[in-house]
């Protein structure tokens, strides 16, 4: 579907230089940092298709289609309530955040964000307080705006095309490039690991599945098609900031070295 409408974005994202670029310990950190906003905001799409397509409210009637409502709510149990490396339940989020602590992430900005939203701040100001960088802020908007106000076809494609058919292309690139081993990172392998198996084998077939039974007519096609353009767009944007911060973290760092060089010379 779309395939031809979207390919010059599709293989952009595919090409992207940020898979190259990542060879430091450094590198990685800055990745994580931003990307874990990513991880987070991927729930709230998540969430808002087991809203449309299953009963989350009280009292309980059968949802309308019960093959799409067994689709999302295995892809919310997979994402939800996974099975961590130690074989213990985890969401695939704090998955991630016990990478970040392997790696040697601070998770700061995430939690002061929590912290602020949690408190009663509105969501981009709490992002804001919490010195997000502005890219980030920009694709969690349109995430949360899209889960949250979005036709149920524009969330379903966004989280297909911009999520779970993404996602194990662009995993499967890190791990290539990176060259981890489970030994140094498990908890980030196995993060990565299980997305590239879940996500290709089992998560995108039944996503797309999804979106294709919620594509009903040509309305609901074209919002699908701009939807599936502007998350891709909007990994594109992220990736784009993300490696501009790699590249200031770089110029500071060799600025740095050549200024100690001529003190000692």
């Amino acid at each position: 579907m779309f395939k031809q409408q979207l390919n010059q974005l599709q293989t952009t994202l595919e090409n992207h230089e940020i898979y190259n670029y990542i060879k430091t310990p450094a590198h990685l950190k800055i990745f994580m940092e931003s990307h874990v906003f990513a991880v987070w905001d991927f729930m709230s799409l998540a969430k808002r298709l087991q809203i449309e397509l299953t009963c989350t409210r009280l009292p309980w009637f059968t949802p309308e289609d019960a093959k799409k409502a067994r689709f999302i709510n295995e892809i919310i149990l997979g994402e939800e309530s996974d099975l961590g490396d130690d074989g213990l339940p985890a969401s695939h989020f704090d998955m991630y955040l016990a990478a970040m602590a392997d790696m040697g992430c601070s998770r700061h900005k995430f939690d002061l964000f929590e912290q602020h939203y949690r408190s009663g701040t509105d969501l981009e100001r709490a992002l804001e307080l919490a010195d997000v960088p502005s890219y980030v802020i920009k694709f969690v908007r349109q995430t949360i705006a899209t889960a949250l106000d979005g036709r149920a076809e524009e969330a379903a494609s966004s989280f297909f095309y911009g999520r779970e058919d993404a996602i194990p292309q662009m995993f499967q690139a890190l791990l290539d490039q990176w060259g981890l081993k489970k030994e140094s990172a498990p908890r980030f392998v196995h993060y990565l690991q299980r997305h590239i198996d879940l996500d290709g084998d089992e998560h995108g077939p039944a996503a797309m599945k999804i979106l294709s039974d919620l594509i009903i007519d040509e309305h609901a096609e074209a919002a699908a098609l701009q939807a599936a353009q502007q998350a891709i767009s909007a990994r594109i944007a992220l990736w784009d900031g993300i490696l501009a911060d790699m590249k200031k973290h770089d110029a500071a760092s060799h600025h740095q070295e050549a200024s100690a060089h001529l003190e000692l010379a």
